[in-house]
């Protein structure tokens, strides 16, 4: 009788041992996702950071000295430091990281070309040391391009390729300063119409659009480069949406006199 007792009590303690690990096992499992948005966040909001910091030109510089290695270290310490303020930030439970945030190594970070990428890599302990101390590697990145602005003569090929056209123009223009894409919009009275003339010497001609009924002495108004007057600041006519296409495509339409040669 006290041997079966005894039984009973072994087979509960087991189930009642196994449910306790299976609980801590699934609360790990979301710990385990807490920590790997944390770091990743961090990693995000680090990269990010240092890729606005990064100076092409300064770069430029230090490679023709000879000192790129120097650049990527005094980049990689500013990571390190956002990086850990990120996290303490969140409060990422870095107690299951294998010796917390000094087991975090961003050593594998790359810092040339045009991006700054991030790679985190540390080891998960597990909570109960049941099967021994067993760890798991973790690899997580995040890439960001380095906020490098604009230089005047920077990819000016690639912009040649490009022409511009409004979606009721008939020309494509060589450059978005033409002076064809701006409206240029003034106003004058519906008797100094006949008088006036745009740029290229032409007449104005009421608008399409436009309801002219009962003009009297209203004010109408005209564009520098248009051949059209307008009853309302609202015509759909004097609302322009510049788009851009590749050269290689612009076929329907030709090219304007003034820019496009």
């Amino acid at each position: 009788m006290h041997l079966l007792q005894s039984n009973t009590d072994n087979r509960n303690g087991c189930c009642i041992t196994i449910f306790v690990c299976f609980m801590v096992f699934v609360l790990y499992f979301f710990r385990l996702l807490q920590i790997q948005a944390g770091v990743s966040q961090a990693l995000q909001y680090a990269g990010r950071r240092v890729a606005a910091e990064y100076s092409v030109q300064a770069g430029k510089e230090k490679e023709t000295d000879g000192k790129t290695e120097q650049s990527d270290l005094l980049g990689l310490v500013r990571a390190r430091l956002l990086f850990e303020k990120q996290l303490k930030k969140q409060k990422c439970p870095i107690r299951y990281i294998s010796h917390g945030t000094a087991g975090i190594s961003l050593m594998q970070s790359d810092f040339s070309d045009h991006y700054v990428e991030l790679k985190a890599v540390y080891r998960m302990k597990l909570p109960i040391s049941l099967f021994g101390n067993i760890q798991y590697r973790i690899v997580q990145q995040a890439k960001c391009r380095k906020w490098t602005g604009y230089a005047i003569g920077q990819d000016t090929q690639d912009e040649e390729t490009w022409l511009y056209y409004t979606e009721h123009g008939t020309v494509y223009h060589a450059s978005r300063d033409c002076t064809h894409l701006d409206l240029s919009i003034r106003g004058i009275t519906y008797t100094q119409v006949g008088s006036s003339r745009n740029k290229n010497g032409g007449k104005y001609h009421k608008c399409e659009r436009c309801n002219h009924a009962d003009i009297g002495n209203s004010m109408v108004y005209i564009t520098d480069y248009g051949d059209r007057y307008h009853m309302s600041l609202v015509c759909g006519s004097l609302k322009r949406s510049i788009y851009m296409i590749r050269r290689s495509k612009a076929t329907e339409k030709r090219m304007c006199s003034k820019c496009g040669g």
